[in-house]
């Protein structure tokens, strides 16, 4: 019971409302407020081209993995199904995006399995990613700054440790088969999870297309990246590139927890507290986390027409 209400909306949305009303309580909201209406235009235009250009290239590697799974779907499909996904997920718990592309996919195709371990690597493909980018900026950071090398390998080993475990999810239909009971695994719940576990694990045979998705993954966690920095720029924050391939990972990651909605309440803390140890200001910082989550939804605005148009239809 007590994980049910944890994984609720209700449990989000709480969640999400503290901590921006701890935020709130400790920032000046009329400096942020002032700061987030009097950015520079000059480096939002391009912090919106990014945004774009990142979505592009998720949905092309999105259909690439749809393509090597033999899954019969065109590129505008593929486009239309990613786009209505993302509007859809901007109104609904961190993850609801994922899960509206792989419910949307599933009306499309006769193996749903395939629908869900699509968007399942993917992801796990997206974090592998933004954690070589992480690892990227701490070296980066390490060569400009001094820092306390026990803590640095202790950040080093945990973000191994995490890409090693993810990458084992490749091989998760065989763990699953090794540790379940026989009896467990003839049930109902347990027979979908093998058959997602499997077709998952065929993507171990996909090797190339998995290279190809996962550089083009590199290639939007850095656009990610570059938007917040050209989004910090225009706020006047004023930090080196460098540290935003260090902290940005890590704010990236928090706003991937299933643990809020629309980005809302612990992602931006996680950014004020992560830009705390380079001196910038709570309310620009609080004002930078606002501005990427408007980014994204004006991103999502494509969705929304998409929607409505096929409501109308």
């Amino acid at each position: 019971m007590k994980i049910k209400f944890v994984g609720s909306v209700w449990f989000r949305a709480l969640l999400s409302s503290t901590i921006l009303l701890v935020l709130t309580r400790q920032i000046d909201l009329q400096k942020a407020g002032s700061a987030f209406l009097n950015a520079d235009n000059l480096y939002l235009i391009p912090a919106l081209a990014l945004d774009i250009s990142a979505r592009i290239v998720m949905i092309l590697r999105w259909f690439l993995l749809l393509r090597a799974s033999h899954v019969p779907i065109t590129i505008s499909s593929t486009t239309r199904l990613f786009l209505t996904s993302a509007f859809i997920g901007s109104a609904l718990p961190t993850g609801g995006a994922d899960a509206a592309r792989a419910y949307g996919l599933a009306q499309h195709t006769a193996n749903p399995q395939d629908s869900i371990a699509s968007v399942a690597v993917d992801r796990l493909l997206g974090v592998l990613a933004l954690l070589g980018l992480g690892m990227t900026g701490i070296f980066i950071w390490t060569q400009q700054t001094e820092v306390d090398l026990d803590y640095l390998n202790l950040m080093l080993v945990f973000t191994f440790v995490l890409m090693a475990t993810l990458i084992s999810a490749f091989w998760i239909e065989r763990l699953l088969r090794l540790t379940l009971p026989n009896h467990w695994q003839r049930s109902q719940l347990a027979t979908s999870i093998l058959e997602i576990g499997d077709a998952v694990g065929r993507y171990r045979g996909r090797m190339g297309t998995i290279a190809i998705v996962f550089t083009l993954s590199l290639v939007v966690q850095l656009f990610r990246v570059l938007e917040v920095y050209c989004l910090g720029e225009g706020l006047g924050i004023g930090v080196k590139f460098t540290y935003y391939l260090l902290f940005m990972p890590i704010g990236l990651l928090v706003f991937m927890l299933p643990l809020s909605i629309a980005g809302l309440g612990l992602p931006q803390g996680a950014i004020v507290w992560l830009l705390r140890p380079v001196g910038v200001p709570d309310e620009r910082s609080f004002a930078l986390s606002t501005l990427f989550i408007v980014m994204g939804l004006i991103g999502s605005l494509p969705g929304l027409w998409l929607y409505l148009r096929s409501r109308w239809t």
